[in-house]
């Protein structure tokens, strides 16, 4: 699509952000905080792959969109032979979108989108911003991190794999989750609208948007033994899983999850992956959880995450590869430990960060030497 400049009162900001919501969402809360911090008065225009979920995610969210041809790292395959010219193609459409746009400031949230964005922002001598969600560095972020004016990083610990030269650069300030969870909500209601006993001890387990196929085997093994535990499982699968095996009464097992808020405000315990929003979530809603890693991760940042976590005390960390085995024990074991969940409740809590986006926004606006009135 044609970019052009916003008007010169407006602030204006390029994003990188695609491939996964784990890259898109941190940026869009950052974004709609920046929008409410300057009284609507913020011009957005997102980058991304052209062939990834952010090219119908970010218009539908009602945002201008510039797709690039730049594609991740695939082996030995022949598109991996034009992989240099995509990213230099990539760097050049960047390059073009900011002298259009002409932004303060450009953020990058990961992945490989956001390496070109990150050199054109360099290039073009416009303040970069890069939001790092999980507690090691992907492989775009660390080449970009000597680049960037100011790095947002999502735990404490995350300091540690930067050299000590970055470290004015590095603001722990948690990663910005853009779904309003309401910590109030009545965990008897939600179990009611899940068609669920309202006073019965209640597991969230899910693994993402998608599902997660060993989660769900796993689950599905252990459907008999659960059918007599004395508490009940909000399940969800994520599209086209279906079981051969009958579910009984005290599951209730869906597809999607529309409002995580409802089914954390049920929750007594979660099960599920430890993907930087699904943490973050976690540290705001203050829920003890079992954590099991996508041992698939480019960078094993699910397992980092995961053991932050449980070295704070927030979470138990079992392998994917024994899931089939441990699940049951595993939630078994804290169910039945009211002051063992209590005291993780409470560590968790304490490593969550609710204001994370809106900190995040006004450090995009200070290093944009935005000059307006903030709300």
């Amino acid at each position: 699509m044609t970019v052009t400049a916003a008007p010169s009162n407006i602030f204006r900001v390029v994003v990188a952000a695609g491939g996964t919501g784990g890259h898109i969402f941190p940026a869009v809360a950052v974004v709609e905080q920046i929008e409410h911090l300057t009284n609507g008065n913020c011009s957005a225009v997102f980058m991304g792959s052209s062939d990834r979920m952010e090219t119908v995610l970010i218009p539908r969210l009602g945002y201008p969109f510039v797709p690039m041809p730049i594609q991740g790292f695939r082996g030995l395959a022949l598109s991996t032979l034009t992989l240099p010219l995509k990213v230099f193609k990539s760097i050049r459409i960047a390059r073009d979108t900011i002298r259009a746009h002409r932004p303060h400031a450009v953020i990058c949230t990961g992945a490989y989108v956001s390496y070109p964005v990150g050199i054109a922002a360099v290039r073009e001598k416009v303040p970069l911003i890069v939001l790092e969600s999980n507690l090691n560095p992907g492989k775009s972020n660390s080449r970009l991190a000597s680049k960037a004016s100011a790095m947002v990083l999502a735990f404490e610990e995350s300091v540690n794999f930067y050299p000590a030269n970055l470290t004015s650069r590095l603001h722990v300030l948690g990663n910005p989750v853009r779904s309003q969870i309401d910590t109030q909500r009545e965990a008897t209601n939600a179990r009611l609208e899940f068609g669920l006993q309202p006073e019965k001890p209640t597991v969230l387990i899910f693994g993402g948007s998608l599902g997660a196929h060993t989660i769900n085997m796993a689950v599905e093994r252990s459907l008999p033994e659960i059918a007599s535990r004395p508490w009940q499982v909000i399940w969800q699968t994520g599209k086209g899983f279906s079981t051969a095996t009958q579910v009984p009464d005290n599951v209730k097992m869906v597809p999607f999850l529309e409002d995580m808020g409802r089914a954390y405000a049920a929750a007594d315990l979660v099960f599920s992956r430890s993907g930087a929003t699904t943490v973050a979530e976690l540290g705001i809603v203050g829920k003890p959880a079992i954590l099991c890693p996508l041992p698939s991760a480019s960078t094993n940042e699910q397992q980092h995450n995961a053991s932050v976590v449980a070295q704070n005390g927030g979470a138990l960390v079992i392998e994917d590869a024994t899931l089939r085995e441990s699940l049951l024990p595993a939630i078994d074991n804290l169910m039945n430990d009211s002051s063992k969940r209590s005291s993780m409740s409470l560590s968790m809590k304490k490593m969550g960060k609710p204001n994370a986006a809106r900190d995040a926004a006004r450090l995009v606006l200070q290093v944009g030497g935005w000059l307006g009135g903030l709300q």
